[in-house]
């Protein structure tokens, strides 16, 4: 009789159901978040009417939220699964060349929304200024167009230009079947940099007003998608550890779920509260929006580009060993080396 064919063992907790607890978190995090805006927060000054930590219902949903996501990324399973005489190789536990080739085109879309994004951000600041030094200017008395712009600002608008870049270049990349190369890491780099200069303007002109201030989601966002691509640039250009990829996930949740808290509910209140009603209240960062969802576009690679491997047959007539005849030629052209 031959040998039974080999059945996987079922995985109690798959790490991909985090995706799961992410939707759930995002959802709940952004309905608390708006009605806090709503019904306990004072624009002027950009904090809580009742700081009271009871009151802080998104605070809350956000902390059970990232506990979730993070005990299932942690103990969970990545198991490859076996499927008659394939096996199906789990993207957690692909080599990071492989993996980075199997990104799939609707992230390469949103790296292009995202770099789109943040052009309209620096195009629309810009104009701003522009418009300003247009009012004050006279034949007598001309004022440059963007004069009063600081250096810092400059620098970070560079950083910004050669992040919209790196996106299309790696948007073009994978739409081209190379995948994310070293070099796109490489330049991924410039992300966090712009994120912590931002982060480091507001500290200098003192935008963070206190605890809660609305401004702290936006620097959470900053914080947790600039440490995102960090772990990515490290998992696609192989210079990974143990937990990297762990990390990535749980810092590509984060990013998205800030993302979506800082920004969503602000738009939402455009058309539930009167002018008036939210008069003070900045106005939403709309390359935010594509943070939101590039992050989590990266992150969905590890749950969705299951790897197929043909399993050659026994040979149980004599010694036990490989057959070589039994396998056809385009079986052993695996679609690993796509």
């Amino acid at each position: 009789m031959g040998k039974k064919p080999y059945k996987a063992k079922k995985v109690k907790l798959d790490k991909k159901f985090s995706m799961a607890a992410y939707t759930l978190t995002l959802a709940a995090a952004v309905v608390a978040r708006t009605v806090q805006l709503q019904n306990n927060v004072n624009f002027a000054t950009g904090k809580y009417i009742d700081p009271s930590p009871a009151k802080n219902y998104a605070l809350w949903v956000l902390i059970i939220g990232f506990i979730l996501i993070s005990a299932i990324m942690i103990m969970g399973q990545s198991r490859d699964k076996a499927i008659k005489s394939c096996i199906l190789i789990n993207p957690m536990r692909l080599r990071s060349e492989r993996l980075a080739k199997k990104v799939s085109p609707v992230a390469a879309a949103v790296m292009i929304l995202m770099a789109g994004l943040t052009a309209f951000d620096i195009i629309l600041d810009l104009s701003d200024v522009a418009g300003k030094n247009a009012k004050i200017s006279t034949e007598d008395n001309p004022v440059f167009a963007f004069a009063g712009i600081p250096t810092l600002t400059w620098i970070i608008y560079v950083c910004a230009i050669i992040t919209i870049i790196t996106f299309v270049s790696t948007a073009s990349n994978i739409l081209k079947g190379d995948g994310v190369t070293k070099g796109n890491c490489v330049f991924l780099m410039f992300f966090p940099i712009w994120k912590l200069l931002e982060i480091f303007s507001m500290f200098s002109e003192n935008q963070l007003v206190g605890v809660y201030s609305e401004k702290v989601y936006i620097m959470l966002t900053a914080m947790t998608s600039s440490m995102f691509f960090i772990y990515a640039a490290r998992v696609f250009a192989g210079f990974e550890k143990k937990s990297t990829r762990i990390f990535m996930c749980i810092f590509g949740y984060a990013a998205s779920i800030f993302a979506a808290v800082s920004v969503l509910p602000r738009y939402i209140s455009y058309f539930t509260l009167s002018y008036y009603e939210r008069e003070g209240m900045s106005a939403p960062e709309t390359s935010d929006v594509g943070i939101a969802v590039v992050t989590i576009a990266i992150v969905a690679v590890f749950w969705s580009t299951y790897v197929y491997r043909v399993m050659p047959k026994l040979n149980l007539t004599g010694k036990r060993r490989w057959m070589k005849t039994t396998i056809a030629v385009r079986n052993m052209q695996s679609i690993e080396d796509e």
